[in-house]
């Protein structure tokens, strides 16, 4: 549930908060105006919202459980999100709506999957090792109950 609500809250931050980040807008001569993304800003973005969401999972909502009861509660999201990125990479006609409306509950992960892209990880590749992420809160677990 946690995975969920983080990626939503890093969702909404990062379609209100991220324009005013990492967006610049010059006015040209002639008065038209040039919008352009900075890469550095937004991939840096991308690294503070992955890693807060990470420490506090970390040392908040996890503190409490076992290792093994979050990695079974990380199996739990790990598994239908696996199965909806394997279908939208190789089924030809996935509907573009399920991709949009799931969106905001896999971004989270899909901010990882960007920053592995960037280290010029292929996309297939990069989208599949980023729904594991959830896996990343098991270290910082109990040991025994």
């Amino acid at each position: 549930m946690f995975c969920l609500l983080a990626s939503l809250l890093s969702y909404w931050l990062t379609v209100f908060a991220g324009p005013l980040f990492y967006v610049s807008r010059a006015v040209n001569v002639d008065g038209s105006i040039e919008v352009s993304v900075d890469p550095l800003r937004s991939t840096l973005l991308q690294i503070a919202l992955f890693l807060l969401v990470l420490l506090l999972g970390a040392l908040w909502a996890f503190r409490s459980m076992t290792r093994r009861e979050i990695a079974c509660s990380a199996a739990l999201l790990i598994l239908p999100m696996l199965a909806i990125v394997l279908a939208q990479l190789w089924v030809p006609s996935f509907p573009l709506k399920v991709s949009v409306f799931l969106s905001p509950f896999y971004n989270w992960s899909g901010s990882l999957s960007s920053l592995l892209m960037q280290c010029s990880l292929p996309l297939p590749a990069a989208a599949i090792i980023s729904q594991f992420a959830p896996l990343l809160f098991v270290p910082f677990g109990r040991r025994q109950a």
